[in-house]
């Protein structure tokens, strides 16, 4: 019976044991990966981004699969010259199957890709269908991802215009002279009036009218004044002829 028990419990060490290992392995496989990892861009900004295989020291002699762009706009996609490129990837059709010549178990660089910042958020560049080959058999489909930060664009200061500037205020001290009006000179359109001519016949009103007021200035004075004199002179008339009768009656 603690035999029975014993040999249970190192059958279930020895499969977990392998069991583990057995993941070790797996885990430590070659894989596709995106370089740089994690990056923060601006809005529309154009980078760069390489694709490459990690072999974990395994022969690698080829390397299928197909970029994913998710919020960035590809550019262009350029294959290393030191690999052999049976299927091109473009930026319309993303699929590569790529060959390393005399296979190789160190890490290298596949291709290169230009791509521009999207919206503001997240971005990322994935792989589907991916195949890693090695001397005549698969040795997985593993890949990491990058993923990407894309920030807004900041919005510039605006900068004062002239017309934002209040204008300076004159001083107090300095007071502001007052212009001398110009007198206006007479032109081709306004003929200078000349002096008009007394009329003959107003001097001769004004005479008559001094005769009758008798430079009184007033006509009811002046008649009375004229009959007071015409009295004076037919008195002086009347008395010179009585002289001259009663002279020529002692005769």
């Amino acid at each position: 019976m603690k035999n029975t028990k014993t040999k249970i419990i190192l059958s279930a060490i020895v499969f977990l044991s392998a069991t583990g290992f057995a993941g070790i392995v797996v885990a430590a496989g070659p894989s596709l990966y995106v370089s740089p990892a994690n990056l923060t861009k601006t809005v529309g900004n154009d980078f760069s981004v390489s694709v490459g295989v990690n072999t974990s020291g395994t022969k690698v002699c080829a390397i299928e699969g197909t970029l994913v762009f998710n919020n960035l706009s590809c550019q262009s996609i350029i294959v290393t010259g030191d690999v052999i490129s049976q299927s091109s990837p473009t930026c319309s059709n993303p699929h590569f199957l790529i060959g390393v010549p005399s296979c190789t178990t160190s890490d290298k660089i596949l291709l290169t890709a230009l791509v521009k910042a999207g919206s503001a958020g997240a971005a990322s560049i994935n792989f589907t269908a991916v195949d890693i080959i090695g001397e005549g058999v698969s040795l997985g489909s593993a890949s990491i991802s990058g993923n990407y930060t894309i920030s807004a664009v900041s919005k510039p200061i605006p900068a004062l215009t002239p017309a934002s500037v209040a204008p300076k205020k004159p001083s107090a001290e300095t007071p502001t002279p007052t212009p001398t009006p110009t007198p206006a000179q007479p032109t081709a359109e306004q003929p200078i009036e000349q002096p008009v001519a007394q009329a003959p016949q107003l001097s001769l009103l004004a005479a008559i009218g001094g005769v009758l007021t008798l430079g009184t200035g007033s006509v009811l004075l002046g008649i009375l004044v004229g009959l007071i004199i015409l009295a004076i002179v037919i008195y002086a008339i009347y008395a010179f002829i009585k002289r001259k009768r009663k002279n020529f009656g002692k005769m």
